[in-house]
């Protein structure tokens, strides 16, 4: 039997709260997996894990987390070869976060950074309980995932449980386009069908590339190789978990342990990431 661990990234103060009850994207979709034969591990992470001591942050941890961030757009604009366009990387992720902090007052840079401790570390808890639950297969959540048609979602998500060769990791979100990430030049077809009821798309990169981290499935083998190359990295200067897992990629790659396979793409992703609607 295939076994799937769902876990969800929110909080308590989350305008998506909706993810974190029965009528979230997370629950209904254990519940339509379960219903065709999938077993489901599902978890809902609502708490701040971010501890002031271990994880100390100040005005100062906001400047190298600034200059951090803006050398690892440029790090990751060259390794996407040829570089995204500066409008794709001003559309970024990265772009976005660099804005808020240099524009925002003191208190709200350092609360901005706080947060993205905690969702760092909300993260790698659930990445740590999906491994450690016995799975095969871990997708992540961030609660403003929602799917519009969680039928096709359902279906899509049981046909890539036993896809072969499997991915190392499915990014099944709909928020940057392919042309805003810079990286169509390196997708190309998978003969694989999406098992859904709605005409995708499933594309493999030739090497490792990501999209947000709103709905990610990881086979928990390749997980546990990232989380490993992830604790490798410093915990200091603090960026997003995309970007810390991009990092992670690109020391993957310079490894050798991912390569052309590790990476697949739904397009057009059958969950929606509200937040950027």
């Amino acid at each position: 039997m295939t076994s799937l661990f769902v876990g969800v990234v929110s909080h308590e103060g989350s305008q998506f709260t909706v993810s974190q009850g029965p009528d979230g994207l997370a629950e209904k979709l254990a519940a339509g997996l379960r219903s065709i034969g999938v077993s489901v591990d599902l978890r809902i992470n609502t708490a701040d894990l971010q501890d002031p001591v271990s994880h100390p942050i100040d005005e100062a941890t906001v400047k190298q987390s600034l200059r951090a961030q803006s050398q690892l757009e440029k790090d990751w604009a060259t390794y996407l070869d040829p570089p995204m366009s500066v409008t794709a990387r001003f559309k970024s992720s990265a772009g976005r976060y660099l804005r808020d902090l240099q524009s925002g007052i003191r208190s709200k840079r350092v609360s901005t950074v706080t947060r993205l401790i905690n969702i760092e570390l909300s993260h790698l808890d659930l990445f740590d309980a999906g491994v450690a639950s016995g799975s095969e297969w871990v997708l992540v959540l961030e609660d403003d995932a929602m799917a519009p048609n969680v039928g096709d979602c359902v279906a899509g998500i049981a046909g890539l449980t036993r896809a072969t060769p499997r991915p190392g990791f499915v990014n099944l979100s709909q928020s940057f386009s392919l042309e805003e990430l810079g990286i169509s030049h390196l997708l190309e077809p998978r003969g694989t069908p999406w098992q859904g009821d709605v005409d995708r798309r499933i594309l493999v990169a030739q090497r490792p590339v990501t999209n947000t981290v709103c709905a990610v499935m990881y086979h928990s083998e390749f997980l546990q190789h990232m989380l490993q190359a992830m604790r490798r990295l410093p915990f200091y200067p603090v960026v997003p978990i995309d970007w810390r897992i991009n990092q992670a990629l690109m020391a993957m790659v310079e490894a050798g342990t991912a390569g052309s396979n590790t990476a697949w793409f739904v397009e057009p992703g059958p969950i929606d990431q509200m937040s950027m609607r």
